[in-house]
């Protein structure tokens, strides 16, 4: 596969199955994009910026996540002693 990486709001550049001699266009526009972006990004107020909105849902989705497995998991060992002891 060839992957171009993209940079926090802009996805990745999957050149897979462009032809050769579009590749390098595509590579340049996708690095001027991600350069806008960021150009853009500076601009706008801290807390209205990517990092500070997307990325810290991002952030508290993978927090609640990982608490709500380990919820699972003490339900299951509580559901187990209590049968066990049934």
């Amino acid at each position: 596969m060839d992957i171009v990486d993209g940079y926090k709001g802009i996805m990745d550049l999957d050149l897979t199955d462009v032809r050769e001699e579009f590749k390098k266009d595509l590579t340049i526009q996708h690095q001027k994009d991600i350069d806008e972006y960021k150009s853009q990004q500076s601009r706008l107020e801290p807390r209205l910026r990517y990092e500070n909105t997307i990325g810290r849902i991002r952030i508290i989705h993978s927090i609640d996540e990982k608490c709500q497995k380990k919820r699972v998991e003490e339900r299951n060992k509580e559901m187990a002693r209590n049968q066990k002891n049934y």
